[in-house]
């Protein structure tokens, strides 16, 4: 399956079905190391869970106070129990200190934005604003039947035999409401589809500061998997199970990440293939197939 044919189905699965709790290794340590590293994970994900919500909120010096904290707890966890939750607390611990660093790096550019005289380009967007694909520039207005009846339209044709056949329906859509969310999450699945995996992305992310709803995630993890951005894609991934440890589609998407990733590793996403079954997701003969089954 070569990666753009494996990317379509993964964000599909993720899309169109709906949005587990992670599979744990058995390792040889004592019940008492177990029950106390499994404390120190419960409360590193109540840190992080904080610090995305001072971030988002805007209070940047707490929500990195706070991604630091949880970095450092989830450390404690893993030299008590290594290769915790197959190895997913390390994915934490690096998304902490990439959140970190990516404040310290905003903060670095606003004092050095004022320190200038004059700014020679414009702002970018604020929180909470999508960004409209390109080719879509402010149109005349839709009554609220108009829009929801295009919408329609716009996904009967994304799930069926002909996605791009639902552009114009969305175009129309997002030069009446340029950040109507439901309309940019159908053309970033859209432009997945299409194989315009950078152009999808631009939207999700717009998405992702607005709202990192479980939906989003895993349009997010199809869209990096199809640019080869396989660790932001397990990152998003780790975030969508965070929320819903129940979520099929997740676990599903995990196994087909984890073989992209390294295909040696067939145990690891079996695994998260055995959970998804589990919480109901159809049985995969291609997947099977590329898990030896």
């Amino acid at each position: 399956m070569n990666r753009r044919t494996g990317a379509l189905r993964f964000v599909l699965l993720a899309c169109l079905l709906g949005v587990a709790r992670t599979a744990w290794a058995i390792w040889p340590f004592t019940a008492e190391e177990e029950a106390q590293a499994e404390k120190l994970v419960s409360l590193g994900n109540t840190q992080l869970q904080s610090a995305d919500e001072f971030w988002r909120a805007g209070n940047t010096a707490k929500a990195a106070e706070l991604y630091q904290g949880s970095a450092e707890t989830y450390q404690q966890a893993e030299k008590l129990r290594p290769n915790l939750q197959n190895g997913l607390i390390r994915f934490r611990i690096s998304y902490c200190a990439n959140q970190v660093a990516q404040i310290q790096n905003a903060a670095r550019e606003k004092a050095e934005t004022e320190a200038r005289v004059t700014v020679t380009h414009p702002p970018g967007l604020s929180r909470g604003a999508a960004a409209a694909p390109d080719d879509v520039t402010r149109g005349a207005k839709l009554t609220p039947e108009e829009l929801q009846r295009e919408l329609a339209t716009a996904q009967k044709l994304v799930v069926g035999e002909h996605p791009e056949e639902a552009l114009p329906a969305l175009v129309r859509v997002l030069r009446a409401e340029p950040s109507n969310r439901r309309a940019l999450l159908l053309m970033a699945t859209l432009r997945v589809q299409q194989g315009r995996y950078d152009d999808a992305i631009v939207t999700i992310e717009s998405l992702r500061e607005a709202d990192e709803s479980e939906a989003v995630l895993l349009l997010a993890s199809g869209a990096y998997c199809g640019a080869g951005r396989f660790f932001d894609a397990l990152l998003a991934l780790d975030k969508a199970i965070k929320k819903n440890p129940d979520s099929p589609q997740a676990h599903l998407n995990m196994a087909y990440l984890l073989l992209e990733m390294s295909p040696e590793k067939r145990a690891d996403a079996d695994a998260y293939y055995k959970r998804a079954l589990k919480l109901g997701v159809p049985r995969d003969a291609l997947l099977e197939k590329r898990l030896g089954r």
